[in-house]
C-alpha cells in the first residue's frame, strides 16, 4: 500500500491515482475535496489535452484516496486555525500539482 500517513505521500498518492484515472491524454486535473464531519466528498474535472473539459468520475478512485485526504486533513489541523474544509488539488500532465486549501466552515 501506498504511504499515506505523510503530506508528500498523500501528495504521491493521490496524483498518482488521479493520473490513472483518466483514460485519454490530458492536459490538467483537478479533484475538488470537501470534508463534512470526517466524511470526505469528492468531485473533479479535467481538461483535455486536446480542449475542452470533462467530468472526472471520481467513482474509479480507489477508497485510498479518500482515506489519503481525511490523514492529509488530520495530518494538516492546527490550534492555530480551523480545520480546512474545502481543497482543490490539481494535477499538471507534467507532474507538477497545486493543493489550495479553504477554510470557511463547512
Amino acid at each position: 500500500m501506498a504511504d499515506i500517513d505523510s503530506p508528500e505521500g498523500i501528495y504521491r498518492h493521490v496524483g498518482q491515482a488521479l493520473a490513472d484515472s483518466v483514460a485519454e491524454p490530458w492536459s490538467e486535473i483537478r479533484l475538488h475535496v470537501d470534508v463534512i464531519d470526517g466524511s470526505v466528498g469528492l468531485t473533479g474535472d479535467y481538461t483535455k489535452a486536446a480542449g475542452g473539459v470533462a467530468d472526472l468520475d471520481v467513482r474509479k478512485l480507489d477508497y485510498t484516496v479518500s482515506k489519503a485526504l481525511r490523514n492529509l486533513h488530520r495530518l494538516t489541523a492546527s490550534s492555530a486555525h480551523e480545520p480546512w474544509s474545502k481543497a482543490v488539488f490539481s494535477l499538471k500532465s507534467d507532474g507538477a500539482f497545486d493543493l489550495k486549501y479553504d477554510y470557511a466552515a463547512a
